[in-house]
């Protein structure tokens, strides 16, 4: 299931463009689209402008990332109504209830989602991650775009997060899964997730990694997409930023459906959701 909030082009140079499509796999097996996406602009004395992903998983996945979308939203509009300037304690605090409903929902135990969300004010920006769903920020360099920054999937090549895992006794099946050290028919290949509380035990957590930057004049664009995307034979963040650049001037709309476009001419094989934020 799939749901954007906001998506109206914002005032001056900044818009958000979103678009999402169903995987293959999930086409052909009768299963819903789990992804979810957030664009939301707020206005006010300051500007803000908010991307968010949430890639579901197991069973309940697209209740979860339902449910994560419709209660960051809501917290955002709080947070940033209640005062709070600094963008990364805006993302934490988010998080914080967004996984305090995610967790007290009927699905929290065997299904969840990833978390990735984005936020910029001025010539200010912060990200939060939770997963797979990758944030990067292209930044001009010559007559290119190039990954200037990107957020860090929480898989187990992660040496940081393995160690995590291996710590608590979490079970590693091919350097990719964990899996649970009780039930062994339960695993995941991210390493933190917002939902799937019985993979806790494990090492798994939902705690989100906060990142806060200053933006440059060479910054560009802000990309948000599941692993529909980033999966994909072929695409790379530096490939992201290549069609980036190609589509920049058309809007970010554009370049969100160009990215998809380049994922595979027979559509993603994953669920694949694409919010795309343009900075100048």
């Amino acid at each position: 299931m799939f749901s954007c909030f906001g998506g109206t082009p914002s005032a001056g140079k900044r818009e958000i463009g979103t678009i999402t499509l169903m995987g293959i796999m999930h086409e052909q097996g009768g299963v819903p689209n789990q992804d979810y996406a957030l664009d939301v602009t707020i206005g006010g004395d300051e500007k803000v402008w908010i991307a968010c992903v949430f890639d579901g998983h197991g069973d309940d996945g697209h209740e979860i990332s339902k449910i994560a979308a419709t209660t960051a939203k809501a917290a955002f509009e709080k947070v940033i109504a209640a005062g709070e300037k600094d963008l990364g304690k805006i993302i934490e605090k988010v998080f914080k209830e967004a996984n305090e409903a995610v967790d007290l929902s009927e699905f929290c135990r065997t299904s969840g989602c990833t978390g990735s969300m984005c936020i910029v004010r001025g010539m200010e920006m912060a990200a939060g991650n939770v997963g797979d769903s990758s944030i990067v920020l292209c930044s001009a360099k010559g007559a290119a775009y190039h990954p200037k920054w990107h957020s860090t999937d929480h898989r187990l090549d992660d040496d940081a997060e393995k160690a995590r895992i291996v710590e608590n006794g979490g079970i590693i099946y091919e350097d990719q899964y964990v899996v649970d050290k009780v039930e062994k028919n339960k695993g995941l290949m991210v390493t933190r997730t917002m939902g799937d509380v019985d993979m806790r035990p494990n090492g798994v957590i939902c705690e989100p990694e906060i990142t806060k930057k200053k933006l440059t004049e060479d910054d560009k664009y802000i990309v948000v997409a599941s692993d529909g995307l980033w999966d994909e034979d072929g695409m790379s963040l530096q490939y992201a930023c290549n069609v980036t650049f190609k589509h920049a001037r058309k809007g970010p709309l554009a370049v969100s459906k160009a990215l998809l476009k380049a994922v595979s001419a027979d559509g993603p094989m994953d669920d694949c959701t694409i919010v795309t934020l343009s900075l100048n």
